[in-house]
């Protein structure tokens, strides 16, 4: 091989490297992922007042400068971490998926008279009121219907907090403690 070649090799190697380096090592663009719409547009620190009722019982509580105390059931003895953990839920919850609209017969999501019907009150802008239904076959999320809305699935989260809330109010007695080496929510 002459020297000649030995160069023009060389610089077809450095040619086909660079336009690897270049063009192909580059990762493609992934798509960015969808956000997912909250399904209560209200921030929980402008929250003061929460209305829960279900099955012929109502939970009425308020939040001031020290916290939020329960109204009704005057005597409930339902922890307030307890009344946060439900208005941070839902107010933080996002659709997961737009499940009927309007017009669907609510008996299939458990939207009836077994549906807690809660009432959000703020600061500034007028109620909210959500209906939360039964969860979905699977158990990973419940139907829920804004007072203007589409049935939707949120977060299991909500329907948990809200079943200790009444369970903490039937029951007399604040629910034991959270085990400490416990993940948060299991």
């Amino acid at each position: 091989m002459r020297w000649r070649q030995v160069v023009l090799l060389w610089t077809v190697v450095a040619v086909l490297a660079g336009e690897y380096w270049l063009v192909e090592r580059t990762p493609p663009e992934q798509p960015a992922a969808p956000t997912r719409r909250r399904f209560l547009p209200v921030d929980v620190a402008t929250v003061r007042e929460v209305r829960i009722a279900r099955g012929g019982r109502t939970i009425v509580s308020r939040r001031d400068a020290q916290g939020w105390t329960l109204v009704e059931p005057a005597a409930g003895p339902v922890p307030p971490d307890l009344i946060a953990a439900f208005a941070g839920a839902l107010t933080s919850a996002e659709e997961i998926a737009r499940v009927a609209g309007p017009e669907a017969a609510t008996e299939q999501f458990g939207l009836d008279e077994r549906a807690a019907r809660v009432e959000v009150l703020t600061d500034a802008s007028e109620p909210q009121v959500v209906t939360i239904g039964d969860p979905n076959p699977n158990g990973t999320a419940v139907y829920a219907r804004r007072a203007d809305g589409d049935v939707v699935l949120i977060g299991r989260q909500v329907r948990d907090y809200e079943d200790m809330l009444f369970r903490a109010v039937s029951a007399g007695h604040t629910p034991p403690a959270a085990d400490q080496g416990a993940p948060v929510g299991g």
